[in-house]
């Protein structure tokens, strides 16, 4: 059986998430990358390689009857004994968008290109909406919303998300899932998501440029 070095205070137990991030970060890309589907074990496997260092007794698992969690900002999430009942059916759907978009579009139009990027933009809000409202983890909700939204970005060759959630941004964000909670508007979510992909989109151009006068 695994030991696991528990923690000794708060400092070492956000080392080791931050750790946990960062390899989860590079599982999810990895995934998104590759053609293995995405299914509700992969959403685990990620959720377990973040935390199983750092919190091991909720890594890789849904949230089960008693483990509640109080309400939202805009809304409050299901029950712990809910969370499987409302994941399959978040799964499901899932699947079945993913097969709708073309994975590399050729010889598309711009008019074309344009319907394929929003479709993809579309898929991403969803996903981070859905795992943010469901609440499905006892720890790392936010965490793995963002990075299911990569990872579908990732699948489709298009950059990650880079929205800072933090500092001046966090309100935009929170407003952005009430709005959707609320009056079910993805404009605003959609919108923080396309921009920081095209600011990604501008940043490399600028490398390449940088690196070609060199």
């Amino acid at each position: 059986m695994a030991k696991f070095k528990l923690p000794l205070n708060r400092t070492e137990l956000e080392d080791m998430e931050a750790q946990g991030l960062w390899r989860g970060i590079a599982l999810s890309r990895k995934i998104g990358e590759s053609n293995e589907k995405i299914s509700l074990e992969v959403i685990l496997r990620i959720h377990k390689i973040i935390f199983e260092n750092a919190i091991p007794t909720v890594a890789g698992r849904f949230r089960v009857e008693g483990e509640d969690i109080k309400k939202l900002k805009c809304h409050e999430p299901v029950p712990g004994r809910l969370v499987k009942q409302k994941m399959y059916p978040f799964w499901a759907e899932l699947d079945s968008r993913l097969a709708k978009i073309p994975r590399y579009p050729k010889k598309q139009t711009i008019t074309q290109r344009r319907m394929w990027f929003s479709m993809v933009i579309d898929l991403a809000a969803w996903v981070q909406h859905q795992i943010s409202y469901i609440h499905p983890f006892c720890e790392g909700n936010g965490r793995m919303a963002r990075l299911m939204t990569n990872l579908i970005l990732s699948r489709f060759g298009v950059p990650p998300s880079r929205v800072k959630y933090e500092g001046e941004n966090k309100a935009d964000y929170l407003q952005a899932l009430c709005q959707i909670d609320l009056h079910g508007d993805y404009e605003p979510l959609k919108k923080l998501i396309a921009e920081s992909i095209f600011d990604a989109y501008r940043k490399e151009r600028e490398i390449r440029m940088r690196n070609r006068k060199k």
